[in-house]
């Protein structure tokens, strides 16, 4: 009978600790597609890409482990990147890009830089 409580107690206990993990996931982990980039009145999206013999505007991808990939226009950058306890998510490529923006309740990941460029991106 000890056997089985204690048995019982080992599962109850792992069940609650995997629980915690799993609703500890940042949804904006993951690999999202830029879907549209605008700088100024100039806008590339994913057709106009592909009539320049590329698959995509580009990709971004976002690790648990605060490292992240970004290709943009065939070129690849490796950077860091974090989310604030307000949502906001800031992206660092090569100290030279900064990114900041939000995934809103669809989604859809926006992301600015400094100089006003605005990415959409979607996973």
């Amino acid at each position: 009978m000890k056997r089985i409580i204690s048995l019982i107690l080992i599962t109850v206990i792992l069940s609650a600790v995997t629980l915690t993990a799993c609703g500890s996931h940042d949804s904006a982990v993951g690999f999202w597609i830029i879907q549209k980039v605008t700088a100024e009145d100039v806008v590339m999206s994913e057709e106009d890409a592909k009539s320049f013999g590329l698959t995509a505007v580009g990709s971004l991808k976002l690790q648990k482990s605060g490292i992240c990939q970004l290709n943009l226009l065939g070129e690849e950058y490796s950077g860091t990147w974090k989310r604030a306890g307000d949502g906001t998510i800031t992206v660092k490529i090569d100290e030279e890009m900064t990114l900041t923006g939000s995934v809103d309740d669809d989604g859809v990941m926006q992301l600015t830089d400094p100089q006003g460029t605005e990415y959409i991106l979607s996973k």
